[in-house]
């Protein structure tokens, strides 16, 4: 039950946030602190309950999944990350997949856009084999922005004029950290298209912390092996290619430079010598010569 008391809890937080707002409760330092707090929340703890429901196969956990996605402001993602992400991760086909020498900034935007422009097309193509309309009230887009419609103008209608800008700045900020999961757990990887995906295609995150706060969505590589595993069974893999905390890897990707010096490129050294297969070492030299990095894989691996 736990995943699904969490959008009462999200919706519960955001009407209280207007209602201060609407009170004249919140403002100048007080209001950044609040965009902060709900943003992080939303983006960091709210992803990762609804990333657990839309694997859950069942009606009532995908439309769990989309009513936690309207607190972030994108509904219905399930349908580009169970369809598209999982299948072609790691691949240039994949758009949760960050490139080498991307930054998070560049990979938010790019990502976001294409699972938004994903999920239509998706359910569009779903809806024209069955001669259904795309906006009729068999489509889940239908439902996802009417959602998301109900939840804005509550928000909007607490909080009063102010209503909008915040909650646009706060939305950005959550599906910033949204993707941000994407980013540094596959941040850099690269697979031959059509091979099977093993343990070494995701990055981990196995600080209890991490784990706690995320449901268990840090344990990426056994995710990525078998997606129907519920989060309490998933098993870490320490063997498989780690990465730090994923709060600090959240707060140092936030600054670019310090991202690729200090954490992904040592790693990927690590990952391409000791994890990729030889044509995947050859994807990673192209890799590494797109981003301007050092090439540190010898010629023959080609």
């Amino acid at each position: 039950m736990l995943p699904y008391l969490h959008y009462p809890a999200l919706f519960g937080l955001w009407m209280v946030f207007g209602w201060q707002l609407g009170q004249g409760n919140i403002s100048g330092w007080h209001l950044l602190g609040g965009i902060i707090s709900v943003g992080f929340i939303n983006g960091a703890v709210g992803l990762a309950t609804a990333h657990e429901l839309m694997h859950g196969g069942t009606l009532a956990s995908r439309t769990g999944a989309d009513l936690i996605g309207t607190c972030y402001g994108v509904p219905v993602t399930d349908l580009g990350h169970v369809h598209v992400h999982h299948l072609h991760l790691d691949t240039p086909a994949d758009g949760d997949t960050p490139l080498r020498g991307e930054s998070l900034y560049r990979f938010v935007a790019r990502s976001v856009v294409l699972q938004i422009v994903g999920t239509f097309k998706l359910e569009f193509e779903r809806l024209q084999k069955v001669g259904r309309s795309p906006w009729s009230p068999r489509s889940r887009v239908f439902w996802g922005l009417v959602f998301e419609l109900l939840f804005a103008g509550c928000f909007i209608a607490l909080a009063g004029f102010i209503g909008l800008p915040v909650l646009i700045i706060t939305w950005v900020l959550g599906f910033t950290i949204m993707a941000d999961y994407n980013y540094v757990q596959h941040y850099g990887l690269v697979r031959v298209p059509d091979t099977p995906i093993e343990a070494r295609h995701a990055w981990n995150h196995l600080k209890p912390l991490s784990r706690v706060i995320s449901y268990e969505i840090t344990t990426h590589s056994e995710h990525h092996l078998d997606a129907h595993v519920p989060y309490y069974a998933l098993t870490p893999l320490p063997d498989a290619p780690q990465m730090p905390s994923v709060l600090l890897s959240f707060f140092i990707t936030f600054i670019p430079p310090f991202w690729d010096r200090y954490v992904a490129v040592p790693r990927l050294k690590q990952w391409d010598e000791h994890f990729a297969s030889p044509q995947e070492q050859a994807l990673a030299r192209q890799a590494n010569q797109a981003a301007g990095w050092p090439q540190w894989l010898p010629e023959a691996a080609e």
